[in-house]
């Protein structure tokens, strides 16, 4: 299971810290959008928690007679911290759910663990979200999974971490009290079925959870509403064009967030030689950049530093890969949709991969590599308007063909796509 889920982590203290902290003051009105529809009322952040439970599934075993047996995953609880926010003017609400532990079974002489991972989820309203309405929704969502066996019966027993992710379809119903989100939602995991290596030499159909039901909390802010007043009565355009004038809106920016990595496909060296391990799942990392923004062709340059890698072990073969990765990326603003951003951009990097193998505790690989990396950068900002000290951002970076040689025409994918769901970017010079 990856680190960042086996247990309660620092990650997930600080985001129970950080809700406690927000929770503690009614710090804005919901449903500001139901006295008219502005730039400045298009979308408001929230923050809570959920408790998910995944209902069916099974799995196959080897036992000590090397028979195939069957179990049944049963169900399985995980609370969730849920950060996103709603947009659209009540209409859509995007979060990303963290889950805070990783439940586990131990029976038969199987160690199992399985849950989803950090989700992303995209709904729609057909009717807006307001006070005291119950209002239902349609969505889907980025759902990756994580499913790892270790069978006691083995010599080395411990199994491939399956990563899997999933595009379940989302229903339910929210109510709303104010600032006070209730939810009770269901997701179906239709592309339920997949394999699993019950050795090195033996797969097997597997059957995860089809079925997720979810209760969930959480409470409504406005960000972006005080500077409304300014915006309608003419002062914020007067001002914005003054200081466009004397050249006071470029400026540097500075950038901090949580990343994920998530790597794509089959490395050609796994196909070839460990059949048995699965393609590696998703890392976590921090995401820290600076940058300095142009206002007259409303384009950022920039610089961002991340560093993260990910590991398995499986039937006796332990991988571990680390990326250390400088990026400079100019992005261009395409359109300014209610204060809604999409921007995009090349992104060229310099890369340090690394690749480390034991088999049986034996050394088998050990490769560092420097290179550069081309990718693609894209994404969108929350920006009612251009002075703002601070503003939100949504970012992706692609990078398709990056990988690492570790034998005679055989290579280590590195090829991923990093997605920063929520980075806030302060201007220090807008700020004093």
């Amino acid at each position: 299971m990856p680190p960042l889920l086996s247990h309660r982590t620092p990650a997930a203290k600080a985001s129970l810290a950080l809700l406690i902290l927000l929770l503690s003051a009614d710090l804005g009105t919901a449903q500001i959008y139901t006295e008219k529809q502005t730039r400045h009322r298009f979308a408001q952040l929230h923050l809570g928690v959920d408790v998910e439970a995944s209902i069916g599934g099974t799995t196959r075993y080897l036992d000590a007679a090397g028979q195939l047996q069957t179990f049944d995953l049963g169900s399985a609880y995980a609370p969730r911290f849920v950060i996103g926010g709603t947009h659209f003017w009540g209409h859509a609400d995007f979060y990303i759910a963290i889950p805070l532990f990783a439940p586990q079974t131990d029976e038969q002489g199987q160690e199992i663990q399985f849950l989803r991972g950090v989700e992303t989820v995209f709904k729609y309203y057909p009717w807006r979200i307001e006070h005291a309405k119950l209002r239902p929704y349609l969505g889907v969502s980025v759902a990756p999974f994580y499913f790892e066996q270790s069978n006691s019966n083995l010599a080395f027993g411990n199994g491939p971490e399956l990563y899997q992710t999933a595009f379940p379809l989302l229903g339910g119903v929210t109510f709303n009290a104010r600032s006070h989100l209730l939810e009770l939602g269901v997701a179906w995991n239709y592309a339920h079925r997949d394999t699993y290596f019950v050795d090195r030499a033996n797969r097997q159909s597997i059957t995860l959870p089809p079925v997720y039901v979810n209760l969930s909390y959480r409470f409504m802010l406005d960000t972006t509403i005080s500077a409304e007043e300014a915006w309608e009565s003419g002062r914020t355009q007067a001002v914005t064009e003054r200081l466009a004038s004397e050249g006071k809106l470029d400026g540097f920016f500075l950038g901090v967030g949580l990343s994920s990595a998530f790597w794509l496909g089959q490395s050609s060296y796994n196909t070839a030689v460990r059949p048995y391990l699965e393609p590696y799942g998703i890392s976590l990392m921090p995401d820290l950049g600076i940058g300095y923004y142009l206002h007259r062709p409303d384009l950022n340059i920039g610089l961002a530093y991340r560093g993260y890698g990910t590991s398995t072990n499986a039937y006796g073969t332990t991988q571990s890969l680390r990326r250390r990765s400088v990026v400079f990326e100019v992005s261009k603003y395409l359109f300014d949709y209610h204060g809604f951003l999409p921007f995009v951009g090349p992104a060229v990097s310099y890369e340090r991969l690394s690749f480390e193998e034991a088999f049986e505790q034996q050394r088998t690989a050990d490769v560092d590599e420097e290179q550069v990396g081309y990718g693609l950068t894209f994404g969108w900002d929350i920006r009612p308007n251009r002075l703002q000290s601070w503003i939100l951002r949504t970012n992706l970076r692609w990078y398709p063909t990056l990988s690492l040689s570790v034998a005679e025409d055989q290579d280590i994918a590195f090829s991923n796509i990093e997605f920063n769901f929520i980075q806030l970017i302060l201007y220090p010079n807008r700020i004093f």
